[in-house]
């Protein structure tokens, strides 16, 4: 009753079809991926060694980042971290965002990272949704290069882009410096300050006393903070006598990157809903 086709006719059709539809379902799979990405926030990370360990692609595993990349709750991350950052300016800081160390420097400082991230951000038209600051192991280890740091914070400085950081030499009003000028560009992005962990090289008072410093300033300004020195199991005793979590007191290893990452992220996790929803709003 019916005409069949040719065999090798209905080969071809057969090979047509199928050939459409594997098409059919790698656009689709696009579409969706683009889309899934596009409601996923886009991170900037900023801080010292112990976020800059995990590179700038996030691949090594012995830094925190990695296990952030790895959760794939980001749809993106940019890592601006440096070895040797402090939060805290001296009076030989100047606004120097290409310079490259991964040493103690005066232009190795996190504002000298967030001035980068602005640019790149002004440059590419694209804008993080969270900020997290990781900073302040230096600032403990090495205060007495930073002989301002446990300064009261001048009064008189009214923070702005414009702002030289040379005046601004207490961890207090560095801190205060680096979120004006990232919440003047970036009003709708969640900032999130990380304090430093415990470490073998100093004790544990001084990174409590650097840690309360942040804590205080960021939370005044309504700011996340995680207190990394007093919420995970890392701690000064247990490295300086026979590392766990570090790989020289300091540097997380696998381990302690697996549980500073968790513990981030978490934190991360619970903030997800609201920020989602604001990207579905904007998109």
């Amino acid at each position: 009753m019916f005409n069949h086709c040719k065999p090798y006719k209905c080969n071809i059709f057969r090979d047509v079809s199928v050939v459409f539809l594997i098409l059919l379902g790698i656009a689709y799979a696009s579409a969706n991926t683009h889309q899934s990405s596009s409601k996923r926030p886009k991170i900037a990370l900023l801080g010292d060694s112990m976020t800059w360990i995990g590179g700038d692609s996030c691949q090594n595993p012995t830094g925190w980042s990695h296990i952030l990349k790895e959760s794939g709750i980001a749809g993106k991350i940019d890592v601006y971290a440096r070895s040797g950052a402090t939060w805290t300016n001296t009076r030989s800081t100047k606004r120097n965002p290409n310079h490259y160390t991964e040493l103690l420097h005066d232009d190795n400082v996190v504002y000298n990272q967030a001035v980068r991230l602005i640019e790149k951000a002004d440059n590419s038209n694209e804008n993080p949704d969270i900020i997290v600051l990781f900073a302040g192991a230096n600032d403990a280890w090495f205060a007495v290069k930073r002989p301002g740091i446990y300064d009261k914070e001048d009064s008189n400085i009214q923070y702005s882009s414009d702002t030289d950081p040379a005046i601004v030499t207490s961890l207090e009003g560095s801190i205060n410096l680096v979120s004006e000028l990232l919440k003047e560009r970036f009003q709708d992005a969640t900032l999130l300050f990380v304090t430093p962990l415990q470490m073998s090289k100093t004790e544990a008072e001084t990174i409590f006393k650097v840690s309360d410093i942040i804590d205080k300033t960021a939370s005044k300004k309504g700011y996340h903070v995680l207190r990394a020195d007093k919420e995970t199991a890392i701690n000064h005793e247990q490295e300086a006598k026979s590392p766990q979590y570090t790989y020289d007191g300091v540097h997380t290893n696998p381990k302690g990157a697996r549980l500073l990452g968790d513990y981030i992220l978490k934190f991360l996790t619970s903030l997800l809903p609201s920020i989602t929803n604001q990207l579905t709003t904007d998109n």
